[in-house]
């Protein structure tokens, strides 16, 4: 079959390096997700270390027929994000990443995802609260998903006085329902805010007790989404898993 080459770009959501000098990465750009490799025995333009976690990268690649994985033959390092490298400022970087990863396993969802998770990595790069930054755009991208949980009445009942957050049923309860995680009024206010105002909005205010809303966006997106392994890694979390 004929080989075609094409140019593209995205940003690097997973990387994995084979054992015999191989890199195999995902991308993500505004029409979706897509993998490529740069073999280590073929001449590659551009060094493969642009090809790190959360570069903006151009590459030129081809692809023999119907093959998923295309190959890849010139890199170009569009930016980086240096403060993402940062032992404290990474994990949060790699919650947003594997977050994207996991919304577009069966879907190519498009621009407004790729352009939440950028602006994410932007607002990680330069925001004084990245825990702050990575809660709203977490539940922004969920958001934009589809998946926001209901946060202005009972799931079950339509009550108005809300007091738990029932992560199976997908959203707020009340306290005759009384099924969920306790939530305090200013908790929910906080959750209520992420998702009917703007990002700037959202990061303009303090979240309250960001350890339960760490525990409400981790059995959340396990439940309606998967598993998230980097949120393990979070300390906020080590004491939280029950």
């Amino acid at each position: 079959m004929s080989e075609r080459y094409t140019t593209s770009h995205g940003i690097v959501i997973r990387r994995f390096e084979h054992t015999n000098g191989d890199v195999q990465v995902t991308l993500l750009n505004e029409h979706g997700k897509w993998r490529g490799i740069a073999r280590k025995g073929k001449k590659v333009g551009g060094h493969l270390g642009r090809l790190s976690l959360f570069h903006d990268v151009t590459v030129q690649y081809y692809k023999k027929g119907d093959e998923e994985i295309v190959l890849l033959t010139q890199i170009q390092l569009n930016g980086a994000l240096p403060k993402l490298s940062d032992p404290s400022i990474y994990p949060y970087a790699h919650v947003l990443a594997e977050l994207v990863d996991a919304l577009t396993v069966d879907v190519h969802i498009g621009e407004q995802l790729y352009e939440y998770f950028a602006s994410g990595l932007r607002g990680l790069n330069q925001h004084a609260d990245p825990e702050k930054v990575t809660i709203v755009y977490a539940w922004k991208l969920l958001q934009q998903a589809g998946l926001s949980p209901r946060l202005a009445k009972c799931v079950k009942c339509g009550s108005s006085d809300v007091k738990k957050f029932d992560v199976a049923a997908g959203g707020v309860a009340c306290q005759v329902c009384n099924m969920g995680i306790p939530l305090s009024e200013d908790v929910l206010g906080d959750l209520r805010t992420i998702h009917t105002q703007t990002i700037r909005q959202a990061l303009s205010q303090d979240l309250h007790d960001k350890r339960l809303h760490w525990t409400l966006l981790r059995q959340y997106t396990t439940y309606h989404v998967r598993e998230l392994h980097s949120l393990q890694t979070l300390p906020q979390l080590v004491l939280t898993h029950a």
